[in-house]
C-alpha cells in the first residue's frame, strides 16, 4: 500500500536529464521523502510537507501564494482537475509532460479530498526549482460543485553558487535517488 496514499494523496516528482548519478533534485526528493515518513501519523499533512520544504538550506527565492478555486465538474473529473493545478504550476512544456502521469496517479486513489504535489525541477544544471501545491477539496454544496483551497511554496536553488553547491553536497550527499515506489514520479527532459 502507499504510505502517502488514504482519501488523502502525496506525490513527489523531479524533472531532469538523464544522468549515471543521481541529480541534486533526486537527492533533496529522497531526503525529503524519508523525512516525511519518519512519522506516519503525519506523513501527509501538509504543515509537514511546508516545514519539510522550507528546511531546505540556500533557498535564493521564495514565494507562497494561497487561493481557493470553486469548480464545478463531475465527480471523476476531479483527479484530472488536481493533476492540472500542480502542474501548471511548474509551466511551460513540462505542464503538459506532468499532467497526465499525476492524472493517471490519482486516479488509482480514486477522488481524492486532499493532495500534496512536491515537484523538483532540475532541467537547468545550476538551478533547482522546488514547487510544492498543498490542495484540499470541499464539496460546495450542489452535486458537482467543488471548493479547492490551493497552497503553493516555490523556491530556487542557485547551484552555480559554490556555497550553496556545497551546502546543498553537505545535507544531500548521502542520499540516493528516490526508489521506483508508487508516490515518486521521474520525468526526463
Amino acid at each position: 500500500m502507499n504510505p502517502f496514499a488514504k482519501t488523502i494523496a502525496g506525490l513527489f516528482s523531479v524533472i531532469g536529464p538523464q544522468s549515471n548519478t543521481p541529480l541534486e533534485a533526486e537527492r533533496i526528493c529522497s531526503a525529503l521523502i524519508q523525512k516525511l515518513s519518519d512519522d506516519p501519523s503525519r506523513n501527509l499533512d501538509p504543515h509537514t510537507w511546508q516545514n519539510a520544504m522550507q528546511m531546505v538550506p540556500s533557498q535564493v527565492e521564495s514565494a507562497t501564494t494561497s487561493q481557493t478555486l470553486n469548480r464545478t465538474m463531475a465527480i471523476g473529473d476531479l483527479p484530472g482537475a488536481l493533476a492540472s493545478i500542480c502542474a501548471n504550476v511548474v509551466g511551460g512544456s513540462h505542464a503538459s509532460a506532468l499532467a497526465k502521469p499525476i492524472g493517471s496517479y490519482l486516479n488509482k486513489y480514486g477522488e481524492p479530498t486532499a493532495f500534496n504535489c512536491l515537484i523538483l525541477d532540475q532541467t537547468r544544471t545550476d538551478q533547482i526549482h522546488l514547487y510544492l501545491t498543498c490542495l484540499n477539496v470541499t464539496g460546495a454544496g450542489s452535486p458537482g460543485s467543488f471548493s479547492i483551497a490551493s497552497t503553493l511554496l516555490s523556491a530556487t536553488l542557485n547551484l552555480s553558487n559554490k556555497q550553496t553547491q556545497t551546502t546543498i553536497t553537505k545535507v544531500f550527499g548521502s542520499f540516493g535517488r528516490p526508489s521506483d515506489e508508487p508516490f515518486y514520479l521521474r520525468i526526463f527532459s
